[in-house]
């Protein structure tokens, strides 16, 4: 690997692929684009996710398309949560992404956190909402942590305790007020399996910046295609008495997904051949 020589010269193996990540997701983006009527869509969110996950180049990529709404998810605004609990972004990071969303234009931006990870007290979860506050985006995706059974976190409990469940209420509340210093108001809400505090995750936005995904999947009246490794699609009969809803899922391995994608793509062609008269 290393250089590879190109007609200008040599150019590093990392900005080689760089480019090519550009190219790649600016050939999805164009797709969508191309294969979907835009004339009334109203939200196109992209997930840009973690903060070391993003660059400038794929910000000013979503610029190009009609997107409308991006999340960036520091989940905690304190570095050593963030190491422990091994994020490879930095508080700092978070800033400057968020900080370089806002210059190129994003002006809907959600960010996600987490209350009651490894060794977070509502002090911490003050630090970080006096954070938000100060960045001040256009919705909050407060979600209380959910442990999965295989995750790491759950199986070392002894070394990465969690907060109780009356401290992760304090978390929530604290959240609630910062949510409220942004002029951000709850506006839908859903819960998880081995929820801390059996609590539940909560979506707050400023008036006009709430995530129509979000209210329409919990409503369950909006058919969703699905593409990808894992993904779900769901499809809604409204023409039937109760709202039927078939879900049609994609493997979760992905190679097993990349190899199969043909199938994957029968599988959900057919479906709706099959089911053309009864949306």
């Amino acid at each position: 690997m290393g250089r590879r020589e190109t007609d200008d010269g040599f150019i590093s193996e990392a900005v080689r692929r760089r480019r090519w990540n550009r190219s790649s997701f600016g050939r999805l983006l164009s797709h969508i684009q191309t294969t979907f009527d835009f004339t009334w869509v109203k939200e196109y969110t992209v997930e840009a996710g973690r903060p070391d996950s993003i660059t400038r180049e794929k910000l000013q990529v979503m610029k190009e398309f009609p997107v409308t709404r991006i999340s960036v998810n520091p989940q905690t605004m304190n570095q050593k949560t963030l190491d422990v609990i091994g994020r490879k972004h930095t508080v700092e990071d978070t800033v400057n992404i968020f900080h370089m969303a806002r210059e190129l234009g994003f002006d809907n931006i959600n960010m996600d956190l987490i209350a009651g990870l490894p060794g977070e007290t509502s002090e911490h979860m003050q630090r970080t909402m006096d954070a938000i506050v100060d960045l001040a985006p256009d919705s909050v995706t407060v979600h209380s942590l959910a442990l999965k059974r295989a995750a790491f976190l759950n199986q070392n409990r002894e070394q990465f305790p969690v907060a109780g469940a009356d401290e992760v209420n304090r978390m929530i509340g604290i959240s609630h007020e910062g949510a409220l210093a942004i002029e951000a108001e709850p506006y839908y809400l859903y819960r998880q399996k081995n929820i801390a505090g059996n609590l539940e995750n909560v979506g707050y936005a400023r008036k006009g910046c709430e995530g129509l995904y979000n209210i329409l999947i919990m409503e369950e009246k909006q058919t969703i295609l699905a593409l990808g490794a894992g993904a779900s699609s769901k499809f809604v009969f409204h023409n039937e008495h109760g709202h039927r809803i078939e879900r049609v899922e994609n493997v979760k391995s992905v190679k097993d997904y990349i190899e199969r994608i043909d199938e994957m793509i029968d599988r959900k062609k057919n479906f709706l051949l099959k089911s053309e008269n009864s949306f």
